[in-house]
């Protein structure tokens, strides 16, 4: 076999593994937009879920406040004024 000849397998060879890499990468990119965008899905679901458990832990908090017990047991107590310099 001369060089020539050699170097065209060599490069015939070469050219089929870049091809072949580039479908491996292009799915693998694919498939990490796939897994990116279900992880965004997830991540807004538990964002609104925290949002709603946030607001009933609010009015949780301020029915408790209302309380007639709470507040015979945690009387409000006076607010103290702090006096800035001039």
């Amino acid at each position: 076999m001369t060089a020539i000849a050699q170097s065209q397998i060599f490069f015939f060879i070469s050219s089929i593994g870049f091809i072949v890499l580039g479908i491996l990468g292009t799915v693998l990119v694919v498939l990490l937009i796939k897994a990116a965008y279900s992880f965004l899905r997830i991540l807004t679901r538990i964002e609104s879920s925290l949002d709603s458990i946030g607001d009933a832990t609010k009015d949780l908090i301020e029915e408790l406040r209302d309380n007639v017990f709470f507040r015979m047991i945690f009387r409000p107590g006076r607010k103290s004024r702090t006096r800035l310099p001039k």
